[in-house]
């Protein structure tokens, strides 16, 4: 199943080993993301080391774990969609823009975030880790 994975899903499972953590290596799953996700975990990485209660060593061999399962998308990959992207979360969260433009300029069943925010637009389907549990469970 291929899906965009939010920012906030690639934070929580740097913070915890919890299911964010363990959705996020299952190969079920192919997540994608727009390179704009690295720059914002390099912003808050020391709140986030701080957080998880790990060594910077520590933190940064979770870190390549998990980026290890996600693809990163180029914006000149994306930047095409980026105008409609923005027209449809310009009164929902503009700053979550990248993160459906990336849905719209791939193939993908949805965007995995507990943002509820994406709920409020109809072109790409949210699941939210609850969904994902549940997907697991099916299978």
């Amino acid at each position: 199943m291929r899906l965009v994975i939010d920012s906030n899903r690639v934070m929580a499972g740097l913070i915890k080993d919890s299911v964010n953590r363990m959705i996020i290596l299952n190969e079920a799953f192919d997540f994608i993301a727009p390179e704009y996700l690295l720059i914002e975990i390099e912003k808050y990485k020391d709140y986030l080391i701080k957080k998880a209660h790990q060594n910077e060593r520590e933190f940064d061999l979770t870190l390549t774990a998990l980026i290890e399962r996600i693809s990163f998308v180029p914006e000149s990959d994306f930047i095409g969609y980026m105008d409609q992207a923005e027209e449809i979360m310009k009164d929902i969260d503009p700053k979550d823009s990248p993160f459906l433009a990336v849905g719209l300029s791939s193939k993908v069943h949805g965007i995995w975030s507990e943002d509820k925010d994406f709920d409020e637009q109809n072109i790409i389907r949210r699941y939210s880790t609850k969904d994902m549990i549940d997907i697991l469970l099916e299978k």
